[in-house]
């Protein structure tokens, strides 16, 4: 289905090391299933439907917040999605995802820049029952908050609102690894690809880029 292409997040994996990866997520990743928690939260389909008419699908907030709400699919497969994003300086947005009578399907929090997944996300049933909880941050020893740091050292200025800058992470053959992305001068991409239990940087390179 087409909205499932929504919530991926591993970005930067071959086929080949797709399965691998599959197979560690599974030692490394939390998964709980369990029914004793109700989500109270439901998407308001009559107002986004009305607004969508006027194709106003953006709320802006007066604590600046902005949410973003599209659908994806048709009648009983559609799903409803809603990105909340808060102003700088936040680097994460909440991630929402509700079934189609409007009860909340998935909750999490997405890096702005690369939209990789962090801290523990939520899956609940149609009846808004808990079903998942995935702990996304368990393979990384080496955390987010340790990658700031780190960026903070570099020799070059790494700006992580910027357009050009991305950061993502996947498991590997080789490991959880983090890699940042960055513009530095015209026409190419800085490169760092960092061990995400060490924090090592493995790899300092670039790439051609044809800026717009």
């Amino acid at each position: 289905m087409k909205y499932i292409l929504i919530i991926a997040s591993f970005l930067f994996c071959s086929c080949n090391a797709q399965n691998k990866k599959e197979k560690i997520e599974k030692n490394k990743i939390i998964k709980v299933n369990t029914h004793t928690e109700m989500t109270t939260e439901k998407f308001d389909i009559p107002a986004y439907n009305e607004r969508k008419k006027n194709a106003k699908t953006a709320i802006f907030l007066e604590n600046e917040i902005e949410i973003q709400q599209f659908d994806v699919g048709d009648d009983e497969d559609i799903i409803y999605v809603e990105y909340e994003i808060p102003p700088k300086p936040e680097y994460f947005f909440v991630y929402k995802e509700y079934h189609s009578n409007g009860i909340l399907k998935l909750k999490g929090l997405r890096f702005k820049r690369g939209k990789f997944q962090k801290v523990i996300w939520k899956n609940y049933n149609f009846n808004g029952e808990l079903i998942e909880e995935i702990n996304y941050d368990n393979p990384y020893k080496f955390t987010f908050e340790q990658l700031l740091e780190l960026i903070e050292k570099e020799k070059d200025t790494i700006d992580l609102y910027d357009e050009n800058t991305s950061i993502k992470r996947g498991i590997l053959a080789e490991g959880a690894l983090w890699q940042i992305k960055y513009k530095k001068t015209p026409m190419r991409r800085e490169k760092l690809k960092i061990d995400g239990i060490t924090g090592e940087i493995l790899v300092r390179g670039f790439h051609p880029h044809e800026d717009n």
